[in-house]
Order: structure tokens, then C-alpha cells, then sequence
């Protein structure tokens, strides 16, 4: 009695694992159905292939390929209002980083960002663009969504210049 207690657990990983091998055997039979099977193509070689087939191992080629404005999936290719929506959810993205990574100085460094004089000129460009960019059609759009981009890189490099040296400075004070 006392070896069979004992050799319990090697009898239940055996039991286990004949089981885990017989439903293995089953699924696998199940796909060994002629109705379940799906036929392939037949192979053709040589001189019957067509023309248009390339051989296994040789690389494609580009020829004939064309790009379509329409279908244009990069981003310079994409709408101009979702290249601006991109340009803003990337720029809110990169200030709650800064913020997240420097919580105790973040309120202080952007109150003082706001009070610079070019931060201000860049709300105004901003404010101006945003009031002229719906009346305008997607050609004109397009061509002041580089100069949005600028002026988001511009403000957000000043908050964060001035992010790390008010973190800088509570380091300093700190030691």
C-alpha cells in the first residue's frame, strides 16, 4: 500500500500524458478525412510552367509595379486633416510624457513656457492657421501642414528645455 501512495504522482503524469497523446491522435485523424482536406494545385515544371511564374528561390522583381495616389498609405500620402489630427495627438502625446517624467517641476517649467514671448507668438501662428484651415481646400491645407508640424517641434523643444532645467535646478537644490 505504501508504494502505490508513493508512486501516485508518476501514475497520474503517465495517465496524463497518455491522455494528452490520444487526443492528439484524434484531431490529428479527423484531418485525415477525405472531406476535410483541402487538394493542392498541381505542381508544374519546367518548360509547362507559365510564363509569368517565377522559380522558388529567385527574387521578385519591381517591374510593372505602379504606385496609386489614390491607395497611398505613407504619411505624406494620407489626407491633410489626418495629417494635422497626427501631428496634435503626437504633440499631447510627447507633453504628457514630459509631464509624467517630471511631475514635481512640469506645472512651474509650463507656466513659464507660456510667459515666453515666442511661445506666445507660436499660439497666435497656431490660432491663425486653425482659423483659416477650414475654409481652405486640401491643396492649401497640404501645404501648411509642414509649417504646423514646425511650430508644434519649435514649442514642444522650448517646454522641454525649460522642463529639464527646472529639473536640473530641484536637483541641484535637492543635493
Amino acid at each position: 500500500m505504501k508504494d502505490f501512495f508513493g508512486r501516485r504522482p508518476l501514475l497520474v503524469g503517465l495517465t496524463l500524458l497518455v491522455l494528452l497523446a490520444a487526443a492528439v491522435s484524434w484531431l490529428s485523424s479527423d484531418q485525415s478525412k477525405p472531406g476535410n482536406t483541402t487538394a493542392r494545385p498541381p505542381k508544374t515544371s519546367g518548360a509547362s510552367r507559365p510564363a509569368g511564374d517565377r522559380a522558388g528561390g529567385t527574387p521578385r522583381s519591381a517591374n510593372g509595379l505602379v504606385i496609386d495616389a489614390q491607395h497611398d498609405i505613407s504619411a505624406d500620402g494620407r489626407p491633410p486633416d489626418a495629417r494635422r489630427e497626427s501631428i496634435v495627438r503626437m504633440g499631447i502625446g510627447e507633453l504628457q510624457e514630459m509631464k509624467q517624467m517630471n511631475l514635481a517641476v512640469f506645472d512651474d517649467a509650463a507656466k513659464r513656457w507660456n510667459a515666453q514671448p515666442r511661445v506666445k507668438e507660436l499660439i497666435a501662428q497656431w490660432q491663425a492657421t486653425e482659423a483659416a484651415w477650414k475654409t481652405q481646400d486640401d491643396e492649401a491645407k497640404a501645404a501648411v501642414v509642414p509649417q504646423m508640424e514646425a511650430m508644434w517641434k519649435e514649442a514642444l523643444g522650448l517646454l522641454r528645455e525649460e522642463v529639464e532645467k527646472s529639473a536640473r535646478e530641484a536637483a541641484a537644490g535637492v543635493k
